[in-house]
Protein backbone atom coordinates (compact mmCIF):
# COMPACT_ATOMS: atom_id res chain seq x y z
CA UNK A 1 0.00 0.00 0.00
CA UNK A 2 0.99 3.34 -1.11
CA UNK A 3 1.04 5.84 1.72
CA UNK A 4 1.15 9.97 1.24
CA UNK A 5 1.77 12.46 3.47
CA UNK A 6 -0.43 15.16 4.49
CA UNK A 7 0.82 18.04 2.05
CA UNK A 8 0.84 15.10 -0.76
CA UNK A 9 -2.84 14.04 -0.13
CA UNK A 10 -4.10 18.00 -0.07
CA UNK A 11 -1.79 18.59 -3.03
CA UNK A 12 -3.77 15.53 -4.98
CA UNK A 13 -6.99 17.32 -3.69
CA UNK A 14 -6.34 20.30 -4.56
CA UNK A 15 -5.53 19.12 -8.59
CA UNK A 16 -8.53 17.30 -8.25
CA UNK A 17 -10.81 20.49 -7.40
CA UNK A 18 -8.29 22.55 -10.06
CA UNK A 19 -6.68 24.33 -7.61
CA UNK A 20 -2.83 25.25 -8.74
CA UNK A 21 0.04 23.81 -7.42
CA UNK A 22 2.79 25.64 -5.44
CA UNK A 23 6.55 26.10 -5.94
CA UNK A 24 8.44 23.56 -3.99
CA UNK A 25 10.72 26.53 -2.13
CA UNK A 26 7.33 28.15 -0.88
CA UNK A 27 5.53 27.37 2.51
CA UNK A 28 1.87 27.36 0.98
CA UNK A 29 -0.86 26.01 4.04
CA UNK A 30 -3.55 24.65 1.79
CA UNK A 31 -5.44 24.96 4.95
CA UNK A 32 -5.03 28.37 5.24
CA UNK A 33 -6.54 29.12 1.92
CA UNK A 34 -9.76 27.09 3.32
CA UNK A 35 -10.55 29.23 6.62
CA UNK A 36 -8.80 26.53 8.52
CA UNK A 37 -7.80 29.36 10.38
CA UNK A 38 -10.71 31.53 10.49
CA UNK A 39 -10.81 34.46 8.30
CA UNK A 40 -7.74 36.22 10.06
CA UNK A 41 -5.05 33.88 10.61
CA UNK A 42 -3.15 35.24 13.53
CA UNK A 43 0.22 34.54 15.03
CA UNK A 44 0.24 35.03 18.99
CA UNK A 45 2.89 34.85 21.70
CA UNK A 46 3.48 33.78 24.92
CA UNK A 47 5.69 36.57 26.08
CA UNK A 48 3.64 39.19 24.60
CA UNK A 49 -0.21 37.89 24.98
CA UNK A 50 -1.30 41.12 24.04
CA UNK A 51 0.13 41.34 20.82
CA UNK A 52 -1.64 39.56 17.57
CA UNK A 53 -0.44 40.02 14.08
CA UNK A 54 -1.17 38.39 11.03
CA UNK A 55 0.09 34.83 9.87
CA UNK A 56 1.77 35.16 6.63
CA UNK A 57 0.97 32.30 3.70
CA UNK A 58 3.68 32.84 1.32
CA UNK A 59 2.56 30.95 -2.11
CA UNK A 60 5.77 32.11 -3.85
CA UNK A 61 9.19 32.93 -2.64
CA UNK A 62 12.73 33.63 -4.42
CA UNK A 63 15.80 34.75 -3.10
CA UNK A 64 15.41 37.75 -5.65
CA UNK A 65 12.59 39.43 -3.42
CA UNK A 66 14.74 42.65 -0.83
CA UNK A 67 15.19 40.76 2.28
CA UNK A 68 16.78 43.80 3.06
CA UNK A 69 13.96 45.81 3.96
CA UNK A 70 11.00 45.54 6.18
CA UNK A 71 7.11 45.15 5.34
CA UNK A 72 4.56 47.56 6.83
CA UNK A 73 1.35 47.43 6.68
CA UNK A 74 -2.15 48.41 8.24
CA UNK A 75 -4.30 45.27 8.87
CA UNK A 76 -7.87 45.79 9.71
CA UNK A 77 -11.74 44.86 8.95
CA UNK A 78 -14.81 42.93 10.20
CA UNK A 79 -12.44 40.18 11.39
CA UNK A 80 -9.78 42.03 13.03
CA UNK A 81 -9.66 42.84 17.13
CA UNK A 82 -8.68 46.19 16.57
CA UNK A 83 -6.62 48.12 13.42
CA UNK A 84 -2.76 47.77 13.47
CA UNK A 85 0.10 49.46 12.25
CA UNK A 86 2.55 46.23 11.62
CA UNK A 87 6.01 45.96 10.34
CA UNK A 88 7.40 42.76 10.04
CA UNK A 89 10.67 41.03 8.54
CA UNK A 90 11.43 39.07 5.37
CA UNK A 91 10.00 36.07 7.25
CA UNK A 92 7.15 37.16 8.40
CA UNK A 93 8.74 37.82 11.92
CA UNK A 94 6.94 40.71 13.71
CA UNK A 95 9.43 43.35 14.35
CA UNK A 96 6.82 45.93 15.69
CA UNK A 97 2.83 46.24 16.02
CA UNK A 98 0.23 48.88 18.17
CA UNK A 99 -2.85 50.66 17.80
CA UNK A 100 -3.83 53.92 18.28
CA UNK A 101 -6.15 55.10 20.98
CA UNK A 102 -8.58 52.17 19.20
CA UNK A 103 -8.54 54.72 15.97
CA UNK A 104 -8.63 53.72 12.37
CA UNK A 105 -5.30 53.09 10.49
CA UNK A 106 -4.12 53.89 6.68
CA UNK A 107 -0.69 54.52 4.94
CA UNK A 108 2.04 53.20 7.25
CA UNK A 109 5.63 54.79 5.67
CA UNK A 110 8.88 55.14 6.94
CA UNK A 111 9.95 59.23 5.80
CA UNK A 112 12.36 61.62 6.17
CA UNK A 113 12.50 65.07 7.74
CA UNK A 114 15.12 67.08 8.21
CA UNK A 115 17.54 64.34 8.09
CA UNK A 116 15.97 61.52 9.99
CA UNK A 117 13.61 59.19 9.84
CA UNK A 118 9.80 58.36 10.74
CA UNK A 119 7.02 56.17 10.88
CA UNK A 120 4.30 58.18 9.42
CA UNK A 121 0.89 56.74 9.35
CA UNK A 122 -2.64 58.22 9.41
CA UNK A 123 -5.38 58.22 12.28
CA UNK A 124 -9.33 58.79 12.91
CA UNK A 125 -12.64 58.13 11.67
CA UNK A 126 -13.14 56.26 8.25
CA UNK A 127 -16.29 56.11 8.52
CA UNK A 128 -17.22 59.22 6.55
CA UNK A 129 -17.66 57.90 2.49
CA UNK A 130 -14.85 56.29 1.42
CA UNK A 131 -12.35 58.26 2.94
CA UNK A 132 -11.59 59.73 6.63
CA UNK A 133 -11.44 62.70 9.37
CA UNK A 134 -8.37 62.54 11.30
CA UNK A 135 -4.78 63.43 11.70
CA UNK A 136 -0.82 62.37 10.80
CA UNK A 137 1.00 60.32 13.28
CA UNK A 138 5.09 60.61 13.15
CA UNK A 139 6.85 58.75 15.40
CA UNK A 140 10.53 58.87 16.01
CA UNK A 141 12.95 55.85 16.30
CA UNK A 142 12.26 54.99 19.87
CA UNK A 143 8.08 54.79 18.77
CA UNK A 144 7.59 58.35 20.82
CA UNK A 145 5.20 60.67 19.31
CA UNK A 146 7.33 63.27 17.69
CA UNK A 147 4.47 65.15 16.02
CA UNK A 148 0.63 65.09 15.15
CA UNK A 149 0.18 66.83 12.14
CA UNK A 150 -3.58 68.19 10.79
CA UNK A 151 -4.70 69.48 7.37
CA UNK A 152 -5.05 74.12 7.64
CA UNK A 153 -8.07 76.39 7.56
CA UNK A 154 -9.95 73.82 10.39
CA UNK A 155 -10.23 71.22 8.19
CA UNK A 156 -9.73 66.99 8.58
CA UNK A 157 -6.95 65.25 7.74
CA UNK A 158 -8.03 62.96 4.92
CA UNK A 159 -6.77 59.15 5.24
CA UNK A 160 -5.27 58.94 1.35
CA UNK A 161 -2.21 60.32 1.24
CA UNK A 162 0.49 62.43 3.29
CA UNK A 163 3.83 62.86 1.77
CA UNK A 164 6.78 64.59 3.53
CA UNK A 165 8.73 66.44 0.89
CA UNK A 166 12.53 67.06 0.21
CA UNK A 167 12.03 70.62 1.05
CA UNK A 168 10.26 69.55 4.53
CA UNK A 169 7.12 70.44 4.09
CA UNK A 170 4.02 68.28 3.67
CA UNK A 171 1.42 67.06 0.88
CA UNK A 172 -2.10 66.05 2.17
CA UNK A 173 -5.88 65.09 1.01
CA UNK A 174 -8.67 66.73 2.21
CA UNK A 175 -12.42 66.24 1.86
CA UNK A 176 -14.78 69.28 2.48
CA UNK A 177 -18.26 69.00 1.65
CA UNK A 178 -20.01 71.71 -0.32
CA UNK A 179 -23.00 72.91 -1.57
CA UNK A 180 -23.27 72.63 -5.71
CA UNK A 181 -26.01 73.12 -8.34
CA UNK A 182 -26.23 69.66 -9.82
CA UNK A 183 -28.18 70.06 -12.65
CA UNK A 184 -25.32 68.97 -14.79
CA UNK A 185 -25.49 65.16 -13.20
CA UNK A 186 -29.35 65.16 -14.02
CA UNK A 187 -30.51 66.48 -10.50
CA UNK A 188 -32.72 69.52 -10.30
CA UNK A 189 -31.56 71.05 -7.08
CA UNK A 190 -28.61 72.11 -5.08
CA UNK A 191 -27.06 69.13 -2.91
CA UNK A 192 -24.04 68.10 -1.24
CA UNK A 193 -20.50 66.71 -2.38
CA UNK A 194 -17.15 65.96 -1.48
CA UNK A 195 -14.45 68.50 -2.68
CA UNK A 196 -11.35 67.14 -3.01
CA UNK A 197 -8.42 69.32 -2.13
CA UNK A 198 -4.54 69.46 -1.80
CA UNK A 199 -2.53 70.98 0.52
CA UNK A 200 0.88 71.77 1.20
CA UNK A 201 1.52 72.18 4.31
CA UNK A 202 4.40 73.92 6.71
CA UNK A 203 5.30 71.00 9.07
CA UNK A 204 6.85 73.22 11.77
CA UNK A 205 4.20 76.04 11.41
CA UNK A 206 1.01 74.26 10.35
CA UNK A 207 0.31 77.01 7.79
CA UNK A 208 -0.51 75.71 4.05
CA UNK A 209 1.21 77.11 1.46
CA UNK A 210 -0.83 75.60 -1.17
CA UNK A 211 -4.02 74.45 -1.91
CA UNK A 212 -5.80 73.10 -4.77
CA UNK A 213 -9.43 72.24 -4.87
CA UNK A 214 -10.87 69.76 -7.76
CA UNK A 215 -14.00 71.52 -7.96
CA UNK A 216 -12.31 74.76 -9.59
CA UNK A 217 -11.23 72.83 -12.54
CA UNK A 218 -13.22 69.77 -12.95
CA UNK A 219 -17.40 69.54 -14.12
CA UNK A 220 -19.27 67.07 -12.69
CA UNK A 221 -20.52 65.21 -15.81
CA UNK A 222 -16.44 64.48 -16.44
CA UNK A 223 -17.21 61.94 -13.49
CA UNK A 224 -17.37 57.67 -13.88
CA UNK A 225 -19.42 57.53 -10.49
CA UNK A 226 -23.50 58.16 -11.14
CA UNK A 227 -24.81 60.35 -8.67
CA UNK A 228 -27.46 57.93 -7.70
CA UNK A 229 -24.47 55.85 -6.57
CA UNK A 230 -24.15 57.60 -3.53
CA UNK A 231 -28.20 58.62 -3.25
CA UNK A 232 -29.63 61.94 -2.64
CA UNK A 233 -30.90 63.82 0.45
CA UNK A 234 -27.84 64.43 3.24
CA UNK A 235 -25.18 62.17 1.81
CA UNK A 236 -22.71 64.22 -0.35
CA UNK A 237 -22.12 62.86 -3.95
CA UNK A 238 -18.24 61.74 -4.27
CA UNK A 239 -17.93 63.09 -7.87
CA UNK A 240 -14.16 62.69 -7.54
CA UNK A 241 -12.41 61.05 -5.00
CA UNK A 242 -8.65 62.06 -4.43
CA UNK A 243 -6.67 59.39 -3.69
CA UNK A 244 -2.92 60.07 -4.25
CA UNK A 245 -1.05 63.28 -4.65
CA UNK A 246 2.92 63.34 -5.79
CA UNK A 247 5.27 66.54 -6.43
CA UNK A 248 8.07 66.66 -9.03
CA UNK A 249 11.40 68.19 -9.06
CA UNK A 250 9.65 70.93 -11.12
CA UNK A 251 7.48 72.22 -8.11
CA UNK A 252 3.96 70.63 -10.10
CA UNK A 253 1.84 67.84 -8.58
CA UNK A 254 0.23 64.30 -10.20
CA UNK A 255 -3.06 63.65 -8.30
CA UNK A 256 -5.12 60.23 -9.15
CA UNK A 257 -9.02 60.79 -9.10
CA UNK A 258 -10.23 57.51 -8.62
CA UNK A 259 -14.13 58.41 -10.30
CA UNK A 260 -12.63 60.26 -12.70
CA UNK A 261 -10.39 57.22 -13.94
CA UNK A 262 -7.66 59.90 -14.36
CA UNK A 263 -4.63 61.78 -13.45
CA UNK A 264 -4.01 65.86 -12.87
CA UNK A 265 -0.90 67.26 -13.63
CA UNK A 266 -0.88 70.37 -11.97
CA UNK A 267 1.11 74.02 -12.25
CA UNK A 268 2.47 74.22 -8.63
CA UNK A 269 2.03 77.80 -8.61
CA UNK A 270 -0.92 78.93 -10.70
CA UNK A 271 -3.38 75.35 -9.35
CA UNK A 272 -4.06 75.31 -13.48
CA UNK A 273 -4.38 72.03 -14.74
CA UNK A 274 -1.72 71.42 -17.54
CA UNK A 275 -2.84 68.05 -18.34
CA UNK A 276 -4.81 65.17 -17.80
CA UNK A 277 -4.46 61.43 -18.38
CA UNK A 278 -6.71 58.77 -18.43
CA UNK A 279 -10.52 59.52 -18.74
CA UNK A 280 -13.32 61.50 -20.19
CA UNK A 281 -10.05 64.89 -20.47
CA UNK A 282 -7.40 62.61 -21.58
CA UNK A 283 -4.94 64.61 -23.69
CA UNK A 284 -2.42 61.66 -24.70
CA UNK A 285 -2.89 59.59 -27.21
CA UNK A 286 -2.05 55.90 -26.42
CA UNK A 287 1.30 54.23 -28.44
CA UNK A 288 0.34 50.87 -26.71
CA UNK A 289 -3.28 50.02 -28.53
CA UNK A 290 -5.25 51.77 -25.67
CA UNK A 291 -4.04 49.58 -22.49
CA UNK A 292 -1.99 52.82 -20.96
CA UNK A 293 -4.76 55.37 -21.14
CA UNK A 294 -7.95 52.57 -19.79
CA UNK A 295 -6.57 52.23 -16.19
CA UNK A 296 -9.66 52.63 -13.89
CA UNK A 297 -10.46 52.80 -10.25
CA UNK A 298 -6.89 53.69 -9.99
CA UNK A 299 -4.48 54.54 -6.68
CA UNK A 300 -1.26 55.07 -5.96
CA UNK A 301 0.00 57.11 -8.85
CA UNK A 302 3.70 58.09 -8.18
CA UNK A 303 6.91 59.62 -10.94
CA UNK A 304 9.46 57.29 -11.38
CA UNK A 305 11.63 59.34 -13.30
CA UNK A 306 11.06 62.03 -15.51
CA UNK A 307 9.58 60.76 -17.54
CA UNK A 308 7.38 57.42 -16.42
CA UNK A 309 4.73 57.14 -14.08
CA UNK A 310 3.42 54.10 -12.12
CA UNK A 311 0.47 53.34 -10.94
CA UNK A 312 -2.07 50.43 -8.72
CA UNK A 313 -4.65 50.60 -11.74
CA UNK A 314 -7.55 48.00 -10.03
CA UNK A 315 -9.27 48.07 -12.90
CA UNK A 316 -12.72 47.30 -10.94
CA UNK A 317 -14.35 48.80 -8.03
CA UNK A 318 -17.36 47.79 -5.86
CA UNK A 319 -19.73 48.54 -8.03
CA UNK A 320 -18.47 47.67 -11.53
CA UNK A 321 -16.87 44.33 -11.50
CA UNK A 322 -15.95 43.13 -14.72
CA UNK A 323 -14.03 45.99 -16.04
CA UNK A 324 -10.05 44.66 -16.42
CA UNK A 325 -8.16 42.62 -14.10
CA UNK A 326 -6.04 44.53 -11.65
CA UNK A 327 -2.67 45.13 -12.30
CA UNK A 328 0.37 47.65 -11.85
CA UNK A 329 1.23 50.04 -14.63
CA UNK A 330 4.06 51.34 -15.51
CA UNK A 331 3.72 54.26 -18.32
CA UNK A 332 6.36 56.21 -20.28
CA UNK A 333 5.41 59.83 -21.11
CA UNK A 334 6.10 62.39 -23.94
CA UNK A 335 5.19 65.88 -22.87
CA UNK A 336 5.87 67.84 -26.19
CA UNK A 337 4.81 64.62 -28.53
CA UNK A 338 1.83 63.92 -25.87
CA UNK A 339 2.04 60.42 -25.95
CA UNK A 340 1.91 57.54 -23.64
CA UNK A 341 3.02 54.25 -23.86
CA UNK A 342 3.17 51.04 -21.67
CA UNK A 343 6.46 50.03 -20.12
CA UNK A 344 5.58 46.78 -18.19
CA UNK A 345 2.53 45.90 -16.53
CA UNK A 346 2.21 43.76 -13.51
CA UNK A 347 -0.37 40.62 -12.60
CA UNK A 348 -0.79 38.87 -9.57
CA UNK A 349 -0.52 34.85 -11.00
CA UNK A 350 -3.55 34.44 -8.97
CA UNK A 351 -5.74 37.18 -11.35
CA UNK A 352 -6.89 39.74 -7.89
CA UNK A 353 -9.20 41.56 -8.66
CA UNK A 354 -8.13 44.16 -5.61
CA UNK A 355 -12.04 46.14 -5.82
CA UNK A 356 -10.56 49.37 -3.58
CA UNK A 357 -7.68 50.43 -1.75
CA UNK A 358 -3.69 49.30 -3.28
CA UNK A 359 -0.23 50.68 -3.58
CA UNK A 360 2.66 50.67 -5.95
CA UNK A 361 6.05 51.08 -4.91
CA UNK A 362 9.52 51.16 -6.40
CA UNK A 363 12.15 49.22 -4.72
CA UNK A 364 15.59 50.52 -4.39
CA UNK A 365 16.95 46.89 -5.90
CA UNK A 366 14.53 47.89 -9.15
CA UNK A 367 11.94 45.52 -8.04
CA UNK A 368 8.59 46.63 -7.65
CA UNK A 369 5.65 45.88 -4.60
CA UNK A 370 1.78 45.85 -4.98
CA UNK A 371 -0.25 45.85 -2.04
CA UNK A 372 -3.82 44.92 -3.34
CA UNK A 373 -5.79 46.83 -0.54
CA UNK A 374 -9.32 45.46 -0.05
CA UNK A 375 -7.21 41.90 -0.75
CA UNK A 376 -5.50 41.12 1.96
CA UNK A 377 -1.99 40.07 -0.39
CA UNK A 378 1.09 41.47 -1.59
CA UNK A 379 3.44 40.20 -4.44
CA UNK A 380 6.96 41.74 -5.36
CA UNK A 381 8.02 41.57 -9.23
CA UNK A 382 11.02 41.75 -10.86
CA UNK A 383 11.07 45.05 -12.43
CA UNK A 384 10.07 43.24 -16.30
CA UNK A 385 6.92 41.65 -14.03
CA UNK A 386 7.98 38.06 -13.56
CA UNK A 387 6.39 37.35 -9.88
CA UNK A 388 9.13 36.48 -7.24
CA UNK A 389 7.25 36.57 -4.32
CA UNK A 390 2.96 36.30 -3.61
CA UNK A 391 1.99 36.48 0.03
CA UNK A 392 -1.53 36.38 1.54
CA UNK A 393 -2.11 37.60 5.00
CA UNK A 394 -6.10 36.63 4.84
CA UNK A 395 -7.32 34.01 3.31
CA UNK A 396 -8.08 33.70 -0.50
CA UNK A 397 -11.40 32.81 0.19
CA UNK A 398 -12.70 35.88 1.95
CA UNK A 399 -10.92 38.33 -0.80
CA UNK A 400 -13.54 41.04 -1.51
CA UNK A 401 -15.18 40.82 1.82
CA UNK A 402 -13.49 43.77 3.68
CA UNK A 403 -12.95 40.99 6.53
CA UNK A 404 -8.89 41.89 6.76
CA UNK A 405 -7.38 44.18 4.19
CA UNK A 406 -4.75 47.06 4.24
CA UNK A 407 -5.14 50.26 2.64
CA UNK A 408 -1.43 50.14 1.28
CA UNK A 409 1.49 47.61 1.61
CA UNK A 410 5.30 49.01 1.25
CA UNK A 411 8.85 47.81 2.48
CA UNK A 412 11.02 49.92 4.08
CA UNK A 413 14.60 50.22 5.77
CA UNK A 414 13.79 50.83 9.31
CA UNK A 415 15.78 50.96 12.77
CA UNK A 416 13.67 51.45 16.05
CA UNK A 417 14.97 51.50 19.66
CA UNK A 418 12.20 51.08 22.13
CA UNK A 419 11.63 53.01 25.23
CA UNK A 420 9.91 50.06 26.70
CA UNK A 421 12.22 46.78 28.43
CA UNK A 422 11.46 43.66 26.59
CA UNK A 423 9.08 41.54 28.04
CA UNK A 424 8.84 37.58 29.46
CA UNK A 425 7.65 34.68 30.87
CA UNK A 426 7.50 31.05 31.50
CA UNK A 427 5.50 28.66 30.07
CA UNK A 428 5.16 24.93 29.27
CA UNK A 429 6.81 24.14 26.06
CA UNK A 430 5.79 21.92 23.28
CA UNK A 431 7.64 19.31 25.10
CA UNK A 432 5.86 19.85 28.24
CA UNK A 433 9.14 20.81 29.68
CA UNK A 434 9.89 24.52 31.23
CA UNK A 435 10.60 27.48 29.10
CA UNK A 436 11.77 30.98 29.49
CA UNK A 437 10.41 33.15 26.29
CA UNK A 438 11.51 36.36 25.76
CA UNK A 439 10.31 39.02 23.33
CA UNK A 440 11.02 42.95 22.67
CA UNK A 441 7.91 44.95 20.45
CA UNK A 442 9.86 47.26 17.89
CA UNK A 443 13.51 46.64 18.99
CA UNK A 444 15.21 46.11 15.57
CA UNK A 445 19.17 45.91 16.25
CA UNK A 446 19.08 43.05 18.91
CA UNK A 447 21.77 40.20 17.39
CA UNK A 448 21.40 37.78 20.80
CA UNK A 449 19.62 37.08 23.38
CA UNK A 450 21.53 36.08 27.03
CA UNK A 451 19.17 34.17 29.82
CA UNK A 452 21.24 35.06 32.88
CA UNK A 453 19.84 33.71 36.75
CA UNK A 454 19.94 34.63 40.14
CA UNK A 455 19.44 33.54 43.44
CA UNK A 456 18.85 37.18 44.80
CA UNK A 457 18.14 40.75 43.89
CA UNK A 458 19.09 42.52 46.68
CA UNK A 459 23.05 42.75 45.81
CA UNK A 460 24.56 43.85 42.18
CA UNK A 461 24.06 42.32 38.75
CA UNK A 462 27.29 40.68 39.09
CA UNK A 463 25.08 37.58 41.32
CA UNK A 464 23.36 37.11 37.88
CA UNK A 465 25.22 34.45 36.41
CA UNK A 466 24.99 33.43 32.33
CA UNK A 467 22.96 29.99 31.74
CA UNK A 468 22.42 30.17 28.01
CA UNK A 469 22.69 32.70 25.39
CA UNK A 470 21.40 32.18 21.35
CA UNK A 471 21.03 33.97 18.45
CA UNK A 472 17.80 36.14 17.36
CA UNK A 473 15.74 34.41 15.13
CA UNK A 474 12.62 35.67 15.25
CA UNK A 475 10.31 38.05 17.25
CA UNK A 476 10.00 35.99 20.57
CA UNK A 477 13.09 33.58 21.82
CA UNK A 478 12.66 30.86 23.67
CA UNK A 479 14.73 29.05 26.63
CA UNK A 480 14.27 26.09 27.61
CA UNK A 481 14.98 26.02 30.95
CA UNK A 482 17.37 22.97 33.09
CA UNK A 483 17.33 22.11 36.56
CA UNK A 484 18.53 23.12 39.04
CA UNK A 485 15.93 26.27 38.63
CA UNK A 486 17.58 29.22 40.06
CA UNK A 487 15.27 31.38 42.21
CA UNK A 488 15.14 34.31 39.28
CA UNK A 489 15.59 34.65 35.78
CA UNK A 490 16.34 37.39 33.34
CA UNK A 491 17.39 37.68 29.65
CA UNK A 492 19.79 40.52 28.32
CA UNK A 493 18.72 41.74 24.77
CA UNK A 494 22.75 42.20 22.75
CA UNK A 495 24.11 44.54 19.75
CA UNK A 496 25.78 42.99 17.02
CA UNK A 497 28.76 44.67 18.33
CA UNK A 498 28.29 43.40 21.80
CA UNK A 499 26.93 45.95 24.13
CA UNK A 500 23.77 45.36 26.14
CA UNK A 501 20.89 47.06 24.87
CA UNK A 502 17.68 46.42 27.16
CA UNK A 503 16.97 43.62 29.89
CA UNK A 504 13.51 41.97 31.01
CA UNK A 505 12.24 42.36 34.41
CA UNK A 506 13.27 39.11 36.70
CA UNK A 507 10.90 36.63 36.96
CA UNK A 508 10.49 34.51 39.89
CA UNK A 509 11.75 30.42 38.39
CA UNK A 510 9.41 29.57 41.69
CA UNK A 511 6.72 29.76 40.17
CA UNK A 512 7.54 26.76 38.10
CA UNK A 513 7.61 24.87 41.45
CA UNK A 514 4.51 26.75 42.69
CA UNK A 515 1.96 25.22 39.43
CA UNK A 516 3.13 21.93 40.55
CA UNK A 517 2.16 21.55 43.81
CA UNK A 518 -1.33 20.04 44.08
CA UNK A 519 -4.15 21.54 43.94
CA UNK A 520 -7.33 19.31 44.55
CA UNK A 521 -7.86 15.09 44.86
CA UNK A 522 -5.95 15.28 40.99
CA UNK A 523 -3.02 17.42 40.24
CA UNK A 524 -1.14 18.07 36.61
CA UNK A 525 2.05 17.14 38.02
CA UNK A 526 4.36 16.91 34.32
CA UNK A 527 7.16 14.01 34.99
CA UNK A 528 6.15 13.56 38.23
CA UNK A 529 2.88 11.87 38.68
CA UNK A 530 -0.33 12.26 36.49
CA UNK A 531 -0.08 13.45 33.30
CA UNK A 532 -2.41 15.67 31.66
CA UNK A 533 -3.50 12.43 29.36
CA UNK A 534 -4.25 9.67 32.53
CA UNK A 535 -6.52 12.67 34.20
CA UNK A 536 -8.59 12.62 31.27
CA UNK A 537 -8.84 8.76 30.94
CA UNK A 538 -9.12 8.70 34.55
CA UNK A 539 -12.24 10.61 33.82
CA UNK A 540 -13.23 9.02 31.56
CA UNK A 541 -13.12 5.72 33.44
CA UNK A 542 -14.96 7.21 35.97
CA UNK A 543 -17.82 8.35 34.20
CA UNK A 544 -18.26 4.83 31.95
CA UNK A 545 -18.26 3.25 35.42
CA UNK A 546 -20.60 5.14 36.79
CA UNK A 547 -22.93 5.12 33.81
CA UNK A 548 -22.61 1.30 34.19
CA UNK A 549 -23.39 0.69 37.80
CA UNK A 550 -26.67 2.52 37.38
CA UNK A 551 -27.63 0.30 34.13
CA UNK A 552 -26.74 -2.59 36.02
CA UNK A 553 -28.74 -1.30 38.89
CA UNK A 554 -31.38 -0.02 36.89
CA UNK A 555 -31.61 -3.63 34.75
CA UNK A 556 -31.98 -5.74 38.50
CA UNK A 557 -34.67 -3.49 39.35
CA UNK A 558 -36.75 -3.79 35.90
CA UNK A 559 -40.57 -5.10 36.58
CA UNK A 560 -41.19 -8.52 35.93
CA UNK A 561 -43.30 -9.13 32.64
CA UNK A 562 -44.65 -12.80 31.61
CA UNK A 563 -45.17 -12.88 28.09
CA UNK A 564 -48.06 -15.28 26.49
CA UNK A 565 -47.47 -17.06 23.01
CA UNK A 566 -50.70 -16.31 20.34
CA UNK A 567 -52.89 -19.17 20.46
CA UNK A 568 -52.44 -20.84 16.77
CA UNK A 569 -55.91 -21.31 15.21
CA UNK A 570 -57.10 -25.26 13.83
Amino acid sequence: MMWLSWTSFLAVVGAVNGIPSRPSDSSYDFGYERNAYGPHPLTVFKSATQLEVPKLDVLQSSKACDSSLYTLLTPRGGATREPQATILDSNGDLIWTSGWNRQQLYNLMVQEYKGEKYLTFWAGDDAVGGHGAGTIIMLDKTYSLFREVGAAYGLDADLHDFRITKAGTALITVYNVVQRDLTEVGKTHIGPLWDCVIQEIDLETGLAIFQWQALDHWNLADSYREIGDDGEGDRAYDFFHMNSIDKDSRGNYLTSSRYMHSLTYINGTTGEVIWVLGGKRNMFQDLSNGTATNFAYQHDARWSGKDTITIFDNGVDDVHRDIAPTRGLKLKIDEKAMTVSVVAEYFNPHKIHGISQGSFQSLPNGNVLLGYGNSAAFTEFASNGDVLCDTHFGPESRFGTAEVQSYRVYKYEWHGMPKTSPTSAIRKNSGRNWSFYVSWNGATEVSQWILQGAEDLNVTDGNWKELNRTDRLGFETEFEILKPYPRFLRAIAVHTEGYMLGVSEPIRAEQMEDQLKPTGILSYMDGEGLSTQLVIIAGCALVIAVCLWIGIVAWNNRPTVYWQLPTVPN
